[in-house]
């Protein structure tokens, strides 16, 4: 159980690829096609395991899956995947656009350490300095990332194989 959570900004076209590929096999297509094209550019963001934290900070400290800022930053958006293995959310253009408008005037930083130590102890089993540090250093690039996506025109999508 890898865990890992990657951010990944597509054009349109890549967008309509990845949805005409039937919903069994997406996140494979996702693996073969979008990650294997996009991991190590500016058109990805790796959020490690600090996905898990970063989701339960930006919801104060308690889990939300809205599809409403700040909760779709990460996790949130519309569900191409949706198993108990792998999830992929999409942020279409309009939410990029108001969750980069989000991240220029709040400090994603500042929301962790706000709300990282509210994380109930039997919801998140990282819940200590490593995990804190942990979870500061994976949200460094998102603002960045999204200020990307928002001014290239691009949609975001998550991805984590649970």
């Amino acid at each position: 159980m890898s865990r890992l959570g990657m951010l990944y900004a597509l054009t349109d076209a890549e967008n309509g690829k990845l949805r005409a590929v039937p919903t069994a096999n997406r996140y494979e297509y996702m693996l073969d096609e979008i990650e294997e094209k996009l991991f190590g550019t500016a058109r990805a963001c790796e959020l490690d395991k600090a996905w898990f934290s970063i989701q339960y900070c930006l919801g104060g400290g308690s889990w939300h899956e809205e599809d409403a800022i700040p909760y779709n930053i990460v996790f949130g958006g519309e569900f191409l995947v949706d198993t108990d293995d792998e999830v992929i959310t999409l942020k279409n253009h309009e939410e990029v656009a108001r969750i980069a408008e989000y991240l220029r005037q709040n400090d994603l930083q500042e929301i962790i350490r706000n709300n990282f130590w509210n994380i109930a102890d039997n919801d998140f089993p990282y819940k200590d300095a490593n995990g804190f540090e942990h979870a500061l250093y994976w949200c460094n690039n998102i603002p960045v990332f999204y200020d990307n996506s928002q001014n290239n025109n691009y949609q975001v999508i998550f991805s984590v194989d649970l």
